[in-house]
């Protein structure tokens, strides 16, 4: 029986890709003159802020130097601009998933530095009970699932991963445990045939497909 639902955070909770890239773009930019490409940042996508932001400077992540205070600056700045809301009814079914009695966790790539403002400006700050950040070396999103297995005392099939990108189900696939493929993003069909090249267990194309499919899976 399902017992807990995590999330993925960017292209999950909120449609905030153009965001991270842009915020990094221009923080870049502010900083040594020279502004990156679109892909020049995706390239550094899969590590937390601090990872990406040393990769983009050719910076150690963990030099104290690093102006991680510049990109939270341009991030915030740039959020309501950019990703105003959340994800249209991914509050509502949240709030849905708790009456149903469900635990509700984020595992994102992030760090605090820009995963806080998100969660602030969308309501859902106090959400979750549990948010388990990225680190700058490598995706550790299958690790932060089976942290999170241990710490609720779970089996790996009480406990579903909703996330948008291909790495999402590669981590969920290493972690043992199911992967909903949320697919209402932006960059959804983008991402698409690289998403079910890595065969999700299910893939969703709208919010509100999510809590029927949740209700259906806690009591299978």
């Amino acid at each position: 029986m399902l017992r807990a639902v995590t999330f993925d955070m960017d292209g999950t909770l909120g449609d905030t890709h153009a965001l991270c890239v842009a915020a990094y773009r221009r923080c870049v930019e502010e900083l040594t003159g020279e502004r990156p490409s679109e892909r020049d940042v995706v390239e550094k996508f899969g590590v937390s802020d601090r990872g990406v932001l040393g990769g983009l400077l050719g910076m150690d992540p963990d030099d104290e130097r690093l102006p991680i205070g510049k990109l939270v600056e341009v991030y915030e700045e740039m959020h309501d601009s950019i990703a105003p809301r959340p994800v249209e009814g991914i509050n509502e079914a949240l709030t849905q998933l708790r009456d149903m009695g469900l635990r509700l966790a984020v595992v994102t790539g992030k760090e605090h530095y820009t995963a806080l403002p998100t969660l602030r400006r969308y309501g859902m700050e106090h959400t979750f009970d549990q948010v388990l950040y990225g680190t700058p070396t490598h995706n550790n999103k299958a690790e932060q699932l089976a942290s999170l297995l241990r710490l609720w005392d779970l089996s790996a099939d009480e406990l579903v991963y909703v996330g948008d990108m291909p790495s999402d189900i590669q981590m969920a696939h290493e972690a043992g445990v199911r992967i909903i493929n949320a697919a209402w993003a932006t960059e959804a069909a983008e991402l698409s045939e690289r998403c079910l090249a890595q065969k999700p267990d299910y893939r969703l194309s709208s919010v509100k497909e999510l809590c029927p499919l949740i209700r259906n899976l806690m009591i299978l």
